[in-house]
């Protein structure tokens, strides 16, 4: 997806974000803007807005000369998520519809903004992600879902993570997953904004539940044209992929291959792509 008119402006209002929750340093918050003009007047549009956004945050880690400034902050929002994660396997695993219930919790998880990290609290995750879960999911049919699942073709998955903290919760969803198929997991090869990597699939359980993997780049997505070999054969290769949030469908379309998406719509661009309303649970094959 390329960028549209209201992805310049949302791209903008993130440096000015950034500049203001990583530093107190006035001169690097400056510095952050003018690199984020230069960047923009430079930059070529024939590309999606994570991969503008990738160099948008390698601008900003060489401003504060950090390899990830968002760590701090990522591990808190993986402890919170994480003292939740009891509570929300119990309710899976006493579900009549357990692969249903992990998927819902599994897309409910991308509600958590990035923007509210500083004073968001384990009460605040549950209520919001209660609320979220109990959404119609537009394209969702775990019927269908779970026939494809256990057709004798089907035997591997590849499941691309998004966020930290949420990819505590896509645990869930990779124990139900592997009642049918072999799954392995793929997080981001670099730090970028609050994007999982693997430090953070080993703090979810997911290293020790299957084989873990990175897109190979630090883009917030998975374009073709910038993840490793390793992670395009497995994509190639695995008999169904499932992508979450948001900046893997940017990325991953058009895709040499089908891709059930998992996500939330969060943003006006998507929300009129999809013809769909800000917050939809959306769980549909591309």
């Amino acid at each position: 997806m390329l960028m549209r008119k209201l992805c310049f402006s949302c791209l903008f209002r993130q440096a000015v974000d950034a500049a203001w929750l990583l530093t107190e340093d006035q001169a690097k918050r400056e510095a952050i803007l003018r690199g984020m003009g230069r960047l923009m007047a430079e930059t070529d549009f024939e590309r999606t807005p994570p991969e503008i956004g990738r160099e948008m945050h390698a601008m900003i880690r060489e401003v504060l000369q950090d390899p990830d400034p968002y760590l701090e902050i990522k591990r808190e929002i993986n402890a919170i998520t994480k003292s939740i994660l009891p509570q929300l396997r119990q309710r899976v695993e006493s579900s009549s519809n357990p692969l249903e219930t992990a998927i819902r919790y599994a897309i409910a998880g991308n509600v958590i903004d990035f923007a509210t990290f500083q004073s968001i609290s384990a009460d605040e995750i549950i209520k919001t992600v209660d609320e979220a879960a109990n959404r119609p999911i537009n394209g969702l049919d775990s019927a269908d879902f779970e026939a494809e699942l256990r057709r004798e073709d089907v035997k591997t998955l590849l499941y691309v993570c998004d966020n930290c903290g949420e990819v505590v919760w896509d645990a869930l969803l990779v124990e139900q997953l592997q009642k049918y198929v072999s799954v392995t997991v793929a997080v981001r090869g670099g730090a970028v904004v609050n994007d999982a990597l693997l430090e953070d699939a080993e703090f979810a359980g997911l290293t020790a539940l299957c084989p873990v993997i990175t897109t190979g780049c630090d883009v917030p997505g998975a374009p073709d044209s910038a993840v490793s070999e390793e992670f395009r054969e497995v994509f190639l290769r695995s008999d169904l992929v499932i992508a979450k949030g948001q900046g893997n469908y940017e990325t991953m379309q058009p895709s040499a291959r089908p891709v059930i998406h998992l996500f939330m719509v969060k943003c006006p661009v998507i929300q009129n792509l999809l013809g769909l309303p800000k917050g939809t649970l959306v769980f549909r094959k591309e």
